[in-house]
């Protein structure tokens, strides 16, 4: 019974820790994409000789290698549960060790550096630079404007940026298509459109998303960090009871007289 306790508790713990490794990377990868949704559009011979951290393309990187070592440590912890093997629970603990340390310095600077006026910044040097872009570029307007109905923003920094080059609304800021029983129409989106106007701009709702898609990750990090070094007590927890269990039974004293005799 000293064995089966903590070997349950260790698989309960594991498979939670294993779903949340697969979340915090599914996470990351989706928070890349997005933010490569904006990048690609942008011109790239603005960026060629800055080598500045870019927060929001460093932090997916650096929460899908959480989550990579999350995965990977977990399959160690099944293993050593499954065979109880003491070595192999001694090297889940020491491994489960180093990503606590990895998770927790992950969600520190994640929301140190990343959560913070750096990634407004560079939201919103992206969006204009891609906004500048669709005056020329028609494959740049129309991925831009896909990103507008995704978000429901419009512009760079408000639905007023179009009034100086255009003669309406471009019909992403507007709710264009009727989406019901009805054929789709088109809906107009003049510059008086009220629905249009009390939009925000694109930089200021992506950066929203991006401060709380960082500080999502960071707390599932730090989660996650706080279920490892339960694991660690578990698997430390199981070693010792089968260390006990392995150990020989004690020879009493009147035995060993008889072996003696």
């Amino acid at each position: 019974m000293s064995v089966q306790v903590p070997k349950v508790v260790l698989y309960v713990l594991n498979t939670v820790y294993t779903v949340f490794g697969l979340a915090i990377a599914a996470a990351s990868i989706w928070f890349f994409c997005q933010v490569f949704e904006f990048t690609r559009l942008r011109n790239s011979n603005h960026y060629l000789l800055d080598y500045s951290v870019y927060w929001p393309q460093a932090v997916p990187w650096m929460f899908f290698f959480v989550g990579f070592f999350v995965l990977m440590v977990s399959g160690c912890g099944f293993a050593g549960v499954c065979r109880k093997n003491r070595g192999m629970l001694t090297l889940y603990a020491v491994a489960m060790s180093l990503v606590v340390l990895f998770a927790v310095a992950a969600a520190v600077v994640a929301l140190v550096f990343a959560d913070s006026k750096s990634t407004d910044d560079f939201v919103k040097d992206t969006v204009w630079d891609v906004y500048f872009q669709t005056k020329n570029d028609n494959e740049v307007a129309d991925a831009f404007g896909i990103i507008e109905r995704k978000l429901h923003c419009c512009g760079a920094d408000s639905p007023r940026d179009y009034k100086n080059w255009k003669n309406e609304f471009p019909v992403s800021c507007c709710d264009v298509y009727y989406h019901g029983w009805l054929e789709p129409y088109a809906i107009d989106c003049e510059f008086t459109n009220k629905l249009a106007n009390e939009r925000h701009g694109c930089s200021t709702v992506a950066a929203q998303y991006a401060r709380i898609a960082i500080k999502v990750l960071s707390g599932a990090s730090i989660f996650t960090a706080f279920i490892a070094i339960m694991g660690i007590v578990c698997a430390i927890s199981l070693s010792k009871a089968l260390e006990k269990k392995t150990r020989p039974p004690p020879v009493h004293e009147s035995e060993s007289k008889k072996v003696l005799l």
